[in-house]
């Protein structure tokens, strides 16, 4: 790549559907002949972290911010050779390579939006509303079946740490969005005509 690589951030509640979202913006943007290298700030929670006493693992401190940030500028530069990777089952941390060229970078997640707000240059920071029912329904449903987590577990999680981290962390971020989505659908189209404005692939 010539000229940094503009950086698109999806941000929002647990389970509002960040990561389906990005990847059907990925489908779309793939049939217009533009490449998406997709960074999910959950790979960045901290191998060796203690839980916070009243957030769990629903806080900003949870995640490995500078290890972050280092990928993200390296990618933004096009000098990424990996990405680093983080297990929910195991907590264990390793790193997937980045071989494809890419043309723009999709940034998705809960935690690790609000430490590049200001330090990071962001193309665009999209927020993915939902309702709180879906949202509680949809992170059950994934935790015990995608992460080995018991429901009494992850019902008493949800409770006592999600909503908290969620009220002190990523709801004011909603404010600071250029995109509020609702429907994602509609917001989808939302998100691809500011990527028109923001970005033009090269012609040749």
């Amino acid at each position: 790549m010539s000229a940094d690589a503009p950086v698109f951030c999806i941000c929002g509640p647990s389970a509002a559907g960040k990561t389906s979202f990005a990847a059907a913006l990925d489908v779309r943007l793939s049939a217009r002949g533009i490449a998406a290298l997709r960074i999910a700030c959950d790979d960045y929670y901290r191998s060796d972290w203690t839980p916070h006493p009243l957030f769990g693992y629903d806080t900003v401190d949870a995640v490995d911010s500078e290890a972050l940030v280092e990928d993200l500028l390296k990618a933004v530069r096009g000098q990424a050779t990996s990405l680093r990777r983080y297990d929910m089952r195991t907590r264990r941390v390793d790193r997937r390579p980045v071989t494809e060229p890419y043309d723009l970078i999709v940034l998705e997640g809960s935690y690790g939006p609000q430490m590049l707000v200001g330090t990071c240059p962001l193309a665009s920071l999209v927020y993915l509303d939902e309702s709180l029912l879906l949202r509680l329904y949809r992170r059950l449903r994934r935790d015990v079946s995608q992460r080995s987590r018991p429901p009494r577990y992850v019902i008493r999680q949800m409770l006592r740490e999600m909503l908290p981290g969620e009220r002190a962390f990523i709801h004011p971020l909603r404010k600071q969005a250029d995109l509020v989505v609702r429907d994602q659908v509609r917001g989808l189209e939302d998100l691809l005509v500011q990527m028109d404005r923001a970005f033009k692939p090269d012609s040749g």
